[in-house]
């Protein structure tokens, strides 16, 4: 769990400002770094916020397009707790991670499009918005962490909506790579949850 500490703290400072990187670009505009680069993330730069959804479910984007997942079971007794989020009863606990069987969920570390962000009162350092490269119906995921690269900036950053939109950002260092729970201090997580497109309000 120390890792994600470290990883959380590096944050702060990276929304703030880009990071000096002797690798990166001498000049930000060169076409090999464009961080005003659309990365599949076209959703969210205008004026249109996505509605307040239950606290049992979350935003979530796949190839440009707006989902939702639920948490069953997020109100109950059995209801499991991974960091300081509630996963309901969706944890599946001894199943192989991370497994090519299943599909990729990752929590970005990052401004999402507006009204997307997963927010915990008091826990501002940990806001995230989601990816995932699966669509409806019921899926399972191995979540995997996404956290700003060395040539984040805040104030230019567009969020990307895909998983070949994160690639693309995580070549221009924008983004850091992928990184599971376990390489982030904390135990394995694949959970199983119900998704569905989003249509509007």
């Amino acid at each position: 769990m120390l890792k994600i500490f470290a990883t959380i703290l590096l944050v702060g400072p990276l929304a703030a400002c880009a990071v000096d990187d002797p690798n990166a670009p001498a000049d930000p505009t060169d076409s090999t770094f464009d961080q005003n680069a659309d990365f599949g993330g076209g959703f969210g730069h205008g004026p249109q916020t996505l509605p307040p959804i239950g606290a049992d479910q979350e935003y979530s984007f796949k190839d440009n397009r707006t989902f939702t997942f639920s948490f069953p079971g997020f109100n109950s007794p059995q209801a499991e707790t991974f960091f300081i989020w509630n996963f309901g009863t969706t944890i599946q606990h001894n199943a192989p991670y991370p497994s090519a069987s299943h599909g990729k969920l990752y929590g970005v570390f990052a401004p999402g499009p507006a009204g997307s962000t997963h927010h915990v009162a008091g826990q501002d350092g940990f806001d995230h918005y989601h990816v995932m490269n699966r669509g409806e119906g019921t899926q399972t995921f191995d979540v995997f962490l996404v956290f700003p690269g060395p040539n984040f900036n805040a104030a230019t950053f567009h969020a990307p909506l895909s998983e070949a939109g994160i690639n693309a950002a995580v070549t221009a260092g924008i983004l850091a790579a992928p990184v599971t729970t376990t390489a982030a201090g904390f135990g394995p997580l694949v959970i199983r949850v119900p998704v569905r497109e989003f249509h509007g309000h």
